[in-house]
């Protein structure tokens, strides 16, 4: 199979100097569809960093990010928004919904950035909301929605560009245990029914049971992966990989 990231000795520094923090250190790492992806580890081992810099929000210091097939690294500003809404759906913690649109407003948001001719975007916006459970809540605005709700409209939102990758940053983490599960289904579905990519940056051990793969960071650097069954194919040791 195919990986629709590849990311190639990443590194990323921030500041410069005696100040300077590096984040990664060296990562490299392949993303593939129709699999569940945990990036794990302890707070400020890098993985958010990670995640952003796949996302083509960060740039990194220095390294490779090739995705679906094309280095991204070097893109001008003014190019890689345009490759974030065609190959990337984000979902964050903090839902990051407008309050003052309705869900089904929310949604049609990420349309209209694709040029959805209006009556089209309604459509389509509504279709994703019934999709993911929400067909009752098309008027209703995030104020009167609980965070599983919300987090089910941001999923929607990242669904309506139909992108090959979803990001998801700490999904679960303002979550109750029902809506946890919830969400993570749902995310586990679109990776093996849609075969999208789906990578989730995460502290919540209840995401392990929805998960095909795990990749543990500490200290900007990939320690270990692992399928979920707990078997390791890949090991970080002294002098390269084994």
């Amino acid at each position: 199979m195919q990986p629709i990231i590849e990311v190639r000795e990443l590194t990323k520094t921030y500041a410069e100097g005696a100040a300077a923090s590096r984040a990664l250190n060296g990562v490299d790492l392949n993303i593939y569809p129709r699999q569940v992806t945990l990036l794990m580890g302890p707070s400020g081992s890098g993985k958010t960093t990670l995640v952003s810099i796949m996302g083509c929000i960060l740039r990194p210091t220095s390294g490779s990010v090739k995705l679906a097939g094309r280095e991204v690294t070097r893109l001008s500003e003014k190019q890689l928004p345009a490759v974030r809404l065609r190959h990337i759906g984000f979902v964050f913690q903090g839902f990051n919904l407008f309050p003052t649109l309705t869900a089904v407003e929310n949604v049609e948001v990420a349309l209209e950035l694709k040029r959805v001719p209006r009556r089209e975007r309604r459509m389509r916006a509504g279709a994703l909301l019934d999709q993911v459970g929400l067909g009752d809540k098309h008027r209703v605005y995030p104020a009167d929605l609980s965070g599983g709700q919300k987090q089910r409209v941001a999923i929607a939102r990242a669904l309506a560009g139909d992108p090959d990758v979803i990001l998801a940053d700490e999904p679960t983490a303002a979550l109750d245990k029902d809506s946890g599960r919830t969400v993570l289904e749902m995310l586990r579905r679109l990776a093996h029914d849609k075969d999208r990519a789906v990578v989730i940056v995460t502290h919540d051990s209840r995401t392990l049971d929805y998960a095909d793969r795990v990749v543990d960071i500490e200290d900007g650097r990939i320690a270990a992966e692992r399928d979920t069954d707990g078997e390791p194919y890949l090991v970080a040791q002294e002098g390269g990989w084994k």
